[in-house]
This record gives C-alpha cells, sequence and structure tokens, in this order.
C-alpha cells in the first residue's frame, strides 16, 4: 500500500480524535497541508484532541493490507467524487472489495430492523429489480430491510455496498457473516472508522450520512417516526438527493416513518419504476441550501468542529457553483461564463458533464437551465 509522507499524514490526522471534516480542511488549508498541520496540531487543536499515533496507523494499515482491503482518502482522485464534494464527507475509507463499485450510480435502500415478512420480502424484490437494472443497491448491513436489501441484489447478481458503523473488520450482526462475505465478493463492505474498530451508538448516524451521500437517492421502507433510518432521509434532504418512500398501513407504526416522509414532498414508491424513472447517473452537484426541516425530533450531531481561525465558508467546486447558477429558466453561455468565471470551453464540458448525468438541458436555442 503506497503510503507516502504526506498521505501518512493526512491519515493520522484522519485518526486523531475529535478532529471531523471541516476542521480538517481548514487546518490544511491554514497550515498548506496535511504534513505541516500535522506538525502544527498542538497549536490548533482543542483541548482533549489526541493526536493518532505512527504506531497506531501504521498497525491499521498492515491489517488492512493483510485482508486485501483499500484505503481512500479524502483529495485523491480514487474517492468516490460524489462523496467527495460534500462538507462533511469522511477523510478516509477503508474498503474491503471493489472500489470500484463505489463509484457506480447507487440507490439507498434503509428501513427498521424490525421489519415485518411482508416488509422484507417487497424490499428484498424491489432491490433485486434495481440490481437487475444495473443500480448497486447501498444499505447498512444491519438486521431487517438491510440485509433484505443486501440480498435482493445479490440475488440479480448484481453490486450492492455495506456501509459498516465500526471497522470493516467488525462483524455486525454476527448473523451476517455469510452475506457480508459475499458482499465482498460482489461489491464492498466500507467504512469511515478504524480496523479494528467496535460500533458504538453515536456511530451509526455518522454511518447514515456515508450511505446518503454516496447514493443518488434513499429509499425508506418500514420505519417507524423515529427510526435511525430517517437520518439517511435527513441528510439525502441535506445534500439534494432525491428521497423515496414505500407507503404502509397507519396502523402499523413501521409505516410512520415513510408515511411522514410522502405527507412532506418524498415520491411515493410502488414499485421499481418509481425510482428508474429519470434516475440520473449520479446525484446533482452539492449546492448548501437553507436548513431543512428536521425529520427527527432531535439531530444527532455529525462532528465536533475543530477551532480554527478561519471562519469562511468552504468553497463549492467549480461543478456545484455552475449548477447553482442554473435555474427553471435557460440562460445563455455567455452569462454564465461572466458568473461563474470559468473559460467557455470549461464552462461547456461541465455542462455536457451534467446533461448526460440528467441533470441539466441544452435548448434548440442553445441556452441551459436544469433538469
Amino acid at each position: 500500500m503506497d503510503m507516502s509522507p504526506a498521505r501518512f499524514a493526512r491519515l493520522r490526522l484522519a485518526r486523531s480524535g475529535g478532529v471531523g471534516p471541516v476542521g480538517y480542511r481548514k487546518a490544511v488549508a491554514k497550515y498548506g497541508g496535511a504534513e505541516a498541520a500535522l506538525a502544527a496540531f498542538g497549536q490548533w487543536a482543542r483541548k482533549g484532541q489526541a493526536l493518532a499515533t505512527e504506531d497506531r496507523v501504521r498497525r491499521e494499515l498492515e491489517q488492512l493490507e493483510r485482508a486485501g482491503g483499500t484505503l481512500l482518502l479524502w483529495g485523491e482522485d480514487d474517492y468516490p467524487a460524489q462523496l467527495a464534494e460534500l462538507p462533511d464527507a469522511p477523510l478516509a475509507l477503508s474498503v474491503l472489495g471493489d472500489v470500484r463499485h463505489l463509484h457506480a450510480r447507487q440507490v439507498a435502500l434503509v428501513g427498521n430492523r424490525n421489519a415485518s415478512a411482508a416488509g422484507l420480502t417487497w424490499s428484498r424484490d424491489l432491490a433485486t429489480a434495481l440490481a437487475g437494472a444495473g443500480v448497486v443497491v447501498t444499505s447498512g448491513l444491519a438486521r431487517g430491510i438491510d440485509t433484505a436489501a443486501h440480498e435482493g441484489a445479490l440475488r440479480a447478481g448484481g453490486a450492492t455496498v455495506a456501509v459498516v458503523a465500526g471497522g470493516v473488520d467488525h462483524i455486525y450482526p454476527p448473523e451476517n457473516a455469510k452475506l457480508r462475505a459475499a458482499i465482498i465478493a460482489n461489491g464492498a463492505v466500507i467504512s469511515e472508522q478504524a480496523w479494528g474498530m467496535a460500533p458504538t451508538a453515536q456511530m451509526f448516524p455518522r454511518r447514515n450520512r456515508i450511505i446518503a451521500g454516496l447514493s443518488v437517492g434513499v429509499a425508506v421502507s418500514e420505519a417507524t417516526r423515529h427510526s435511525g433510518s430517517l437520518i439517511s432521509a435527513q441528510c439525502a434532504l441535506d445534500y439534494g438527493r432525491e428521497v423515496w418512500a414505500v407507503p404502509g398501513s397507519p396502523s402499523d407504526p413501521r409505516a410512520g416513518g415513510p408515511n411522514w416522509l410522502l405527507k412532506n414532498g418524498a415520491t411515493l414508491v410502488e414499485g421499481v419504476a418509481d425510482i428508474l424513472a429519470e434516475l440520473p447517473t449520479r446525484p446533482a452537484p452539492y449546492v448548501a441550501r437553507a436548513v431543512q426541516p428536521a425529520l427527527l425530533e432531535e439531530r444527532h450531531m455529525l462532528e465536533d468542529e475543530v477551532e480554527i481561525d478561519e471562519t469562511a465558508p468552504l468553497p463549492a467546486s467549480p461543478r456545484a457553483a455552475v449548477y447553482e447558477l442554473l435555474g427553471p429558466t435557460p440562460v445563455e453561455v455567455d452569462t454564465l461564463v461572466r458568473q461563474c468565471g470559468l473559460r467557455e470551453h470549461e464552462l461547456t464540458t461541465l455542462l455536457v458533464e451534467l446533461e448526460m448525468e440528467g441533470h441539466t438541458t441544452r435548448e434548440a436555442d442553445g441556452r441551459w437551465r436544469r433538469g
């Protein structure tokens, strides 16, 4: 496994307690690189934040390499692009399986651990249909709907991605050991946690944001009104992803989450066609939005910010900046050039890429709009 000094410094910072994605990026920007930020750790770290030791990080790398795993670091070319542009993107991802599936079009299917037999069957069939259409099915390898989602994708001979809360080596729940092995062989198991890390309660909400971030959208099957699955839906809203919901009987508490989503604008799912209709090849570029309505009464904090003097917001990518300038009313290329600061050929390249993904439309007169 290639570990240059700069790459090793990035991983040490990523594994240091209390250093979150936003604080990490601000520290690296302030000090001019990961190695410099690492050397100055004592100057910007808050009380109680502990720098990961070299030995600990080297042991993690050795164990991951022995297992045939891969390490993806934020900012590198092989890191999933749809995840990289998000403000709370994980700094490091450990992967067991084929990383190419992380770059493919993914739809997340999540729901209750305590699912009904009918809900399990329906969700398994939906995942089979999605995989049969060439979509990678992403979920959390938990009991219930997550398990059905992975099983359905594998049944179709398709690929599936499992985002786990603990380290990629930790098998949880234990009864999914064989399923986990099948996913590694036909997809990928990934985590932002270090090798050997047992899952704790606060890791599951963080895991859910990765499920949403990797995916074009999140489909919620059976889920109670206060289910953790709604955290995935909340993150999908925050990221500008699609949210689909499978309706259920009002008398079943497990339908409370999807039915509430439907009342608040989610797309109703009666079959795979409702998801595949106009499904883009990848998510629309991330654009910071006003705070979305909370789906849960109490939101889980995704990270403790590192207190860096840099207070300016993180810059939007050129892709996101161009997408933000577009709306339902077509605009001319010259207007976009003046407002985005890109050269015309750079802008045109981005617009064509977005058009191929289903996020923009070019009118007959050459003007561009969203959708």
